[in-house]
């Protein structure tokens, strides 16, 4: 944690009264650039911030603190982003309104958010807050079936059994997730993400009509069943569901996402597992989930996860 004072020099020569800029660049690097502001009456009490980011393979825990100020992800930053993020924010302490699409919120401690990192959006800290965050690539939703995901944003209900089972995991393993062993870092990873899906699907509704959504449940649960199939394609699944490819890809798109890419996330997933769980080869691996060849299954799985496949493995494998 860092006290920002207007006449404190930072150890490279910059200001601290810059706080600010300070606090831009520690949220850069550790969590998700944000334009920040820090008012003179802030800076002349002393702003005190501290953000802290740990691995869980692709996904991240960040633990944040931070005095009031106030901030916002911009249309260029939206733009000149890399990766996009959902972002789980579980207040633990203070106070802060939150700004998207126009509307704004107010939440304090026991209040859980989502935001997405495509959307541009607006924060000011009332009270001094502290929050854990998950972010979890918006690519890897494509890895849980059964769910249309949404253009995520706004509060889940913090009473929900399920957000606070999430709350309660995910607090749990910030405490833990330091002493455990690298074999064990992917599955906390895939509960991880089965509890995120679990509290947002019963908080939070697609937009989507009733007859798209049973028909992305089946066409979701049609893919999982034939992901080592060659011959799975767009115009098998629409055969299969007696509607046009136009129809299926259609559905995939009111949710951002395109069929290919669903079954190429899936298809790396399952995969992933069984480099996890078994000695097979990765030529025999990439194969069986109709990969080309080892060398395309690997760009692919470092492009996915970042990280190769013979890299996972030995930090990974089960004894």
């Amino acid at each position: 944690m860092v006290t920002v004072g207007s006449e404190q020099q930072a150890a490279d020569g910059i200001p601290f009264g810059r706080g600010g800029h300070w606090w831009e660049s520690r949220l850069r690097e550790e969590f998700i650039p944000l334009d920040v502001q820090v008012s003179r009456s802030d800076l002349r009490g002393g702003f005190t911030a501290s953000v802290g980011r740990r691995s869980l393979d692709d996904f991240g825990l960040v633990d944040l603190s931070c005095d009031p100020c106030s901030g916002k992800r911009t249309a260029t930053q939206v733009s000149d982003a890399t990766k996009d993020w959902v972002v789980l924010i579980a207040i633990r302490s203070g106070r802060e309104a939150l700004t998207r699409a126009g509307e704004t919120i107010l939440v304090g401690a026991g209040d859980v958010v989502l935001w997405d990192t495509r959307n541009e959006a607006e924060f000011e800290v009332l009270e001094a807050i502290r929050s854990i965050n998950l972010l979890i690539p918006r690519s890897a939703l494509a890895e849980v079936s059964g769910r249309a995901w949404p253009a995520f944003g706004g509060a889940l209900n913090r009473d929900s059994p399920s957000v606070r089972l999430l709350v309660s995991y995910l607090s749990m393993l910030d405490d833990t997730l330091a002493e455990l062993p690298e074999s064990a870092i992917s599955a906390a990873r895939n509960a991880t993400l089965e509890l995120f899906d679990g509290a947002v699907s019963q908080t939070i509704g697609t937009g989507d009509a009733v007859g798209s959504v049973a028909l992305r449940l089946s066409i979701d649960a049609w893919i999982d069943g034939h992901l080592s199939d060659p011959s799975l394609s767009l115009t098998a699944v629409a055969a299969a569901h007696a509607v046009s490819a136009r129809t299926v890809q259609r559905v995939f798109g009111r949710t951002g996402e395109t069929f290919n890419g669903t079954v190429r996330a899936r298809r790396l997933a399952r995969a992933r597992e069984e480099l996890r769980r078994t000695n097979g080869s990765i030529t025999s691996i990439a194969t069986r989930w109709c990969f080309s060849d080892a060398s395309h299954f690997s760009r692919l799985f470092k492009e996915r996860f970042g990280t190769s496949p013979a890299a996972f493995r030995s930090r990974n494998m089960q004894s």
